[in-house]
C-alpha cells in the first residue's frame, strides 16, 4: 500500500514545474462582477427619475441636485479612501464598501421624498469612492507587468457594461414591478451578496490565497508589487515621467465628463427630449454603454499585446 502511494506522488522537480492556477483573473472576475453591480445601481436612479419626478413632485432643479449630490462626496472621499485601502487593505475596503452602498441603495427604495434621497445619493457616493482605488492597487498585487493593462480594463470595462446591463435591469425590474422602489430593494440586495462574495473571495496578498499554487504565485511575483511597498515614493523613483502623469490625469477627466455626464443626464434627456418609454430609455442606454464597453476591452488587450514591443524600443 505504502508504495502504491509513493509512486502517485510526483517528484520534487515535477511539483515545481506544475501549470500555474489562474487564481489572480478569477480575483479579477470578482473586481469585474463588483464593478459592474456597482453602476448598475449608480445608473438605476437617472433611470427611474422620470418616473420618481412625478411622484414626488420635484422641479428640475431639485431633480439636478439629487442627481448630482452622488458626485459630491465620492470625489471628495476619493483620497481618504486611498488612505483606507493603504490602511486596511483592499479585500477589507472592497468588502465593506460594497456592503454599505448596497444598504444605501435598498435604503432608496424606502425614500419618502426629494431630500431623503439626495441624502441617500450622499451616502452611496461615499461608500463607492473607494472601489476603483482598490481595484489599482489589486491590479498592482495580482498582476505582472505585461497583465495589468487587461487587468484595468477588466474592471473599466465593467462600467459601461455594468450602466448597459443596469438600464435594461433597472427599467424591467420597474415594469415587472410596477415600482421603482421595489427595483432599488432587489438591486441593493444584489450588491450586498456581493460584499460577501468580496469578503471570502479577494485576498491582499496572494500568498495567503488557498487556491494559488507556487508557480502562479513565481510569476506573480516576477511583476508584481508586495503589499508592504505600495505607497508612494520620491518623484525620481516614478516608473514614467510627470508629464506622463498629468496627460493621463487629463485624459481621464475629459473620459469623466463624457462618461458621467451621459450616466447621469443621458436617460432624463432621453425621456423628456425624445419622449422615449421607459423600456426604450433601457434599450438606448444598453447600445450606448455597451459599445463602451467593447471599446474598453479592445483598448486594453491591445495595449498588453504592444507593451513588449513598446518596451523594447524604449531600451
Amino acid at each position: 500500500m505504502q508504495s502504491r502511494i509513493e509512486a502517485r506522488d510526483p517528484p520534487r522537480g515535477m511539483a515545481q514545474a506544475e501549470r500555474a492556477t489562474s487564481v489572480r483573473w478569477r480575483i479579477f472576475g470578482v473586481v469585474f462582477l463588483i464593478t459592474l453591480i456597482n453602476l448598475v445601481d449608480r445608473i438605476s436612479l437617472s433611470i427611474a427619475m422620470p418616473t420618481i419626478a412625478k411622484e414626488f413632485a420635484l422641479s428640475p432643479a431639485m431633480q439636478g441636485l439629487i442627481l448630482s449630490s452622488f458626485f459630491w462626496s465620492y470625489a471628495l472621499l476619493q483620497i481618504p479612501g486611498g488612505w483606507l485601502i493603504d490602511r486596511f487593505g483592499p479585500r477589507r475596503v472592497v468588502a465593506a464598501a460594497t456592503l454599505l452602498w448596497g444598504a444605501f441603495q435598498t435604503l432608496l427604495g424606502v425614500a419618502s421624498g426629494g431630500l431623503s434621497m439626495l441624502l441617500l445619493r450622499v451616502g452611496l457616493g461615499a461608500a463607492e469612492a473607494p472601489l476603483f482605488p482598490a481595484g489599482g492597487k489589486l491590479n498592482a498585487l495580482w498582476l505582472s507587468r505585461h497583465e495589468r493593462a487587461r487587468g484595468a480594463v477588466l474592471m473599466d470595462a465593467g462600467s459601461p457594461l455594468g450602466a448597459a446591463i443596469g438600464g435594461l435591469a433597472i427599467s424591467n425590474l420597474i415594469l415587472v414591478f410596477g415600482s421603482w422602489r421595489m427595483a432599488f430593494i432587489v438591486a441593493g440586495l444584489v450588491t450586498v451578496g456581493c460584499g460577501w462574495l468580496a469578503w471570502h473571495y479577494l485576498r491582499d496578498d496572494p500568498a495567503k490565497h488557498p487556491g494559488v499554487n507556487a508557480t502562479e504565485l513565481e510569476h506573480i511575483s516576477g511583476g508584481a508589487v508586495p503589499l508592504a511597498k505600495v505607497a508612494f515614493g520620491a518623484a525620481d523613483e516614478l516608473p514614467f515621467p510627470a508629464r506622463s502623469a498629468v496627460a493621463m490625469c487629463v485624459g481621464r477627466l475629459s473620459w469623466a465628463m463624457i462618461f458621467f455626464g451621459l450616466l447621469t443626464w443621458g436617460p432624463s434627456y432621453l425621456a423628456q427630449a425624445r419622449g422615449l418609454s421607459l423600456q426604450q430609455i433601457g434599450t438606448s442606454t444598453f447600445f450606448i454603454f455597451l459599445s463602451g464597453a467593447l471599446g474598453s476591452l479592445s483598448g486594453g488587450f491591445l495595449c498588453d499585446a504592444l507593451a513588449p514591443a513598446a518596451w523594447r524600443v524604449a531600451k
